[in-house]
């Protein structure tokens, strides 16, 4: 009773928390219910990986998949004149983000309210939550029973990539779409080709090839690992520890812990398989 009593009356109240994340001081506002998942640290490993990429990255960071602007945050905690351009198709989390740069004074950020995908048009987003990450645009990537809701969202295809993204340097991608990673990839593959990013990727576990959601997800991967291959990536996997493996393949699991990966050009593989 007291616990639903604190959400409901935090859905009705804007307040900013303090929050320090890698020796910097945030602001964190919590605005009609939005922003609580902004309070934890959010996934430790991602700040420890992005702080040795930082060194050898070169170019702007690129992150496909906001969502309420957590991995902005550890971007401009390692460096505050690091440039970030950010895609986000959910209108609640570019909402809060635009609030949480503004609130900080965050320079070098240029949010699109868009996701990126290999098609223009607008796509169901299926969710949970109002800014859960669970967020998919893939049928049948899940059960459509695992969701709660859907939202209309703009998606543009590579024809539409946006100047800004086109004419910058980018030194490091990070894509994180809940399923629609191959879409992505396969929209920014003239960019992967031109600048040969740093890729930081999650790529959710296939379960069971024997299952036509398992199938589905195989093909999708195989896809993937196609493009980078061919673009002359190599595969590393991010462990929760701090550890990095070079796999020549991604296997078949279930482990949502083994769901994380640097993808990087097999000439710059073997720095970061050395400083794990």
């Amino acid at each position: 009773m007291i616990r639903a009593l604190k959400r409901a009356v935090a859905r009705r109240l804007n307040f900013t928390l303090g929050k320090t994340l890698n020796g910097r001081c945030f602001r964190i506002p919590m605005l009609g219910g939005l922003g609580g998942a902004m309070r934890r640290h959010h996934e430790p490993w991602m700040l420890e990986n992005l702080i040795q990429i930082e060194k050898e990255a070169d170019g702007c960071f690129v992150d496909v998949g906001v969502n309420l602007g957590q991995t902005l945050l550890a971007v401009k905690s390692i460096r505050s004149d690091w440039e970030y351009i950010g895609f986000e198709p959910n209108p609640y989390c570019v909402f809060y983000t635009m609030n949480l740069i503004e609130l900080n004074a965050l320079e070098g950020c240029s949010i699109f309210p868009f996701g990126i995908g290999e098609t223009t048009g607008a796509m169901d987003l299926r969710l949970n939550s109002l800014t859960g990450g669970e967020g998919s645009i893939v049928a049948g990537f899940r059960s459509e029973s695992d969701y709660k809701r859907r939202i209309k969202v703009p998606i543009l295809g590579a024809e539409f990539l946006p100047g800004e993204l086109l004419e910058h340097k980018v030194g490091v991608l990070k894509v994180d779409v809940e399923g629609g990673e191959l879409d992505v990839f396969r929209a920014m593959t003239p960019v992967l080709r031109k600048h040969q990013p740093l890729i930081i990727s999650e790529l959710l576990p296939i379960y069971d090839t024997t299952t036509e959601q398992g199938s589905f997800r195989k093909e999708r991967q195989d896809a993937l690992t196609e493009i980078l291959h061919d673009l002359g990536y190599g595969i590393i996997r991010l462990h929760l520890d701090g550890s990095r493996e070079r796999l020549e393949e991604i296997e078949v699991h279930s482990e949502i812990a083994l769901t994380n990966y640097l993808f990087a050009p097999v000439d710059r593989a073997s720095s970061f398989l050395s400083a794990s």
